[in-house]
């Protein structure tokens, strides 16, 4: 178990040994005390250079309640850089951050870093003075081509952008502070500048959750250390370091090579043009060997970029000549990037696909779906089949047909203990009715009422992202999925799904049974589209809860020992623990954020959607699926650390303590029955929002807001 959640379960066992008893609290958002909140805020002045080259800068600490923080023995770092001209001018290189720190010791020589040996003065009421601990004007150049021209010493220019960043925080409680400071000695306007991107914008995705150096969330502060101060000292710059962090994903390729959760030529999720914040915004279209290098020499043609480069710098052209930013230039990186995205989107729209009818007639669930491809109707299934990823006979894609009693959907996909596809129809299997009309017949085995609910899963369309150059085909056209065209690329279709009434009609006041918010995880996902890489069988393509959860809902198992099928399992485990729990975190926000996912009503206690039992197989060998408490669920996702199958709560392995706990206040592991499990869970008593244990305060929600 890594520290992290080593010190979230001791955190919260301390706080619920000495929890109480009382009501549950239906309400959302309390009132919360400001000193709940914890939080600082640093602020800072200019900084001053001393006649002796020291230079000082004055600061603030600051709780949200607008009171000095004493620091006690806490010492802050400050890093020092400046901005100079890029050092290639032939090649255009964009101007690079100069440190003045650099930190040697028997791993590394020479590298960017922190200083926190200067003085440091506390002036009263969170106002602290920090004087640095060298001379700033007498720094030698430990990459001293840089400094030829002042003796190997860097430069103290006046007329320079120099920028400090003060931080701490991130342990031992204390909450992460940080503050930048850029300023021009001389006062006047900066005479380079290279700010590309914000705070603001990586916490779309990010959250404000400190970087692996666990107390900087600014990219203003992270080019201090990550830049090219010293070519080849290991330390990447920030403009390689987040290109290959991002990047290396191939829209190609049967796998993902990148944690960035949406595709990666999304260059607009993190560059948003000129404003005041990134007067330099718009150079991320400046076409540069060293960022685009950073994701293209990583990925499958590697070797074909690496040669392409070559070629052209032993040619003396540069990247710009062909890659020019300008609208008519299908080879910019606007235009090779979102351009070709947009190229797909019309390829992908040029299959329609439209749910016109949905109904029981007993023992069947009839689907009428419309289908047309480039605006004509489709007379058979083989007309469009060739231009769908796996369509054909044996790996076609599918409907998912449901219904909903009440309380969920009633079916699952599959299950590993049984293998019988229970709501699924292949496309093949539908009849032609005419018209571009097919209709589609499930047999299914219950009691079927309620709301009816269906779904197309499966469903990747085969387009050109670029034109053929020798004229085959355009940008955008439907290729046949066969075709080894390098253009070619496999685009998820957007969202069909249908609910009608079991009586008949239309139900427009139906609600899916989710409890979590799209809007939220676009936020991060941009167009979200989970299972797109793989095998038939597992490249869903899914973009909406309705398909996500026509498939994972609480009467499925997975196909991992003891790991439950259900969504509400499903995510939160593979954002805590990554895929089938076998390694670390993706997530890359702070994952005690309930509010990154759901709205302030999707989180309280009792669960407040998809309140089912779960079904999970309590054996190694995946056998024997029984059901578990739906707080249960949700709650061991996180906080215990095998599968929640295979956990035993009388005697639990280490990293399930929380077991023992759940299992004496209700929540019960492994019954025969749905209705042994349903409504026996006393967790709200202590966990509802707004009890002195509840899971806003627990998961500190109101530091986030």
């Amino acid at each position: 178990m890594k520290l992290w959640k080593v010190a979230l379960t001791t955190a919260l066992l301390v706080m619920l040994s000495a929890c109480g008893g009382g009501e549950g609290n239906e309400q959302t958002a309390p009132p919360v005390a400001p000193s709940e909140v914890n939080r600082l805020t640093l602020s800072a002045d200019t900084p001053q250079l001393s006649e002796g080259g020291k230079l000082s800068v004055r600061f603030k600490v600051t709780t949200p309640q607008g009171q000095g923080y004493d620091l006690g023995t806490i010492v802050p770092n400050f890093t020092l850089a400046k901005l100079v001209p890029g050092r290639d001018s032939a090649r255009q290189e964009l101007p690079l951050w100069k440190s003045y720190i650099y930190l040697s010791n028997s791993r590394y020589t020479n590298r960017p870093g922190p200083d926190n040996k200067g003085a440091l003065e506390a002036l009263g009421n969170g106002q602290y003075r920090y004087t640095f601990s060298f001379d700033v004007t007498q720094v030698s150049d430990p990459f001293p081509a840089d400094s030829a021209d002042n003796n190997g010493m860097i430069r103290w220019d006046e007329q320079a952008l120099h920028r400090i960043v003060i931080y701490f925080g991130g342990s031992d409680g204390v909450p992460v502070a940080e503050q930048v400071i850029s300023w021009v000695p001389a006062g006047t306007a900066p005479t380079l500048s290279n700010d590309l991107v914000t705070k603001q914008t990586c916490d779309g995705c990010h959250m404000g959750k400190p970087s692996r150096h666990a107390n900087r969330t600014d990219p203003k502060g992270c080019t201090t250390c990550h830049n090219d101060s010293v070519p080849g000292n290991g330390r990447a710059s920030l403009l390689t370091l987040v290109h290959k962090l991002h990047g290396n994903q191939d829209p190609t390729a049967t796998s993902l090579v990148s944690h960035f959760p949406q595709d990666s030529r999304n260059c607009d999720t993190c560059h948003k043009g000129v404003s005041p914040a990134t007067p330099d915004g718009d150079k991320w279209t400046f076409a540069q060997e060293k960022p685009c290098g950073a994701c293209h020499a990583d990925s499958a043609t590697a070797s074909t970029y690496v040669q392409h480069i070559d070629n052209q710098i032993n040619n003396g052209r540069l990247c710009t000549q062909c890659h020019a930013e300008q609208p008519d230039n299908v080879r910019s990186p606007t235009n090779a990037h979102l351009g070709r995205m947009a190229n797909e989107a019309v390829g992908r729209d040029k299959l329609q696909w439209q749910i016109s009818d949905l109904r029981y007639a007993a023992p069947n669930i009839e689907v009428v779906l419309n289908v047309t491809a480039n605006g004509v109707p489709a007379e058979t299934m083989a007309q469009v089949l060739p231009y769908v990823k796996f369509g054909d006979a044996n790996r076609a894609p599918y409907v998912l047909v449901n219904w909903d009693k009440g309380d969920g959907f009633e079916l699952g996909y599959t299950n590993p203990q049984t293998f019988v596809n229970r709501n699924r129809i292949d496309f093949p299997q539908c009849e032609a009715q005419g018209g571009g009309q097919f209709l589609c017949r499930k047999e299914v085995e219950g009691e079927v009422s309620g709301t009816l609910a269906a779904t197309i899963a499966e469903l990747q369309v085969c387009v050109a992202r670029s034109a053929d150059r020798n004229g085959a085909f355009a940008a955008g056209d439907l290729l046949p999925c066969s075709s080894t065209a390098s253009s070619l690329s496999y685009v998820a279709i957007n969202p069909v799904k249908a609910y009608y009434r079991v009586e008949g009609g239309v139900d427009n006041r139906y609600v899916l049974k989710v409890g979590a918010d799209l809007a939220s995880c676009n936020g991060c996902h941009k167009d979200l589209a989970a299972h797109t890489a793989g095998n038939a069988g597992a490249a869903h393509a899914a973009k909406d809860f309705a398909q996500c959860t026509s498939c994972h809902n609480a009467t499925r198992t997975s196909f991992y020992p003891g790991i439950p099928g259900d969504l509400k399992y499903h995510v939160h485990s593979y954002h805590a623990y990554g895929p089938h729990r076998g390694g670390e975190a993706v997530f890359p926000g702070q994952l005690n954020n309930c509010e990154a996912c759901h709205t302030k009503e999707q989180y309280n206690l009792p669960n407040q959607q998809n309140a089912r039992p779960s079904l999970a197989a309590t054996t190694a060998d995946n056998k024997q699926p029984k059901f578990f408490s739906p707080t249960l669920v949700v709650c061991a996702s996180c906080h215990l650390a095998s599968p929640l199958g295979l956990v035993k709560p009388d005697s639990p392995a280490a990293g399930d303590e929380w077991a023992s706990h759940m299992k004496n206040n209700g929540a019960v592991f492994g019954a025969a029955t749905r209705e042994e499990v349903t409504g026996v869970e006393q967790c709200a008593s202590c966990h509802a929002v707004g009890q002195e244990q509840g899971v806003d305060k627990v998961h500190k929600v109101y530091n986030f807001r």
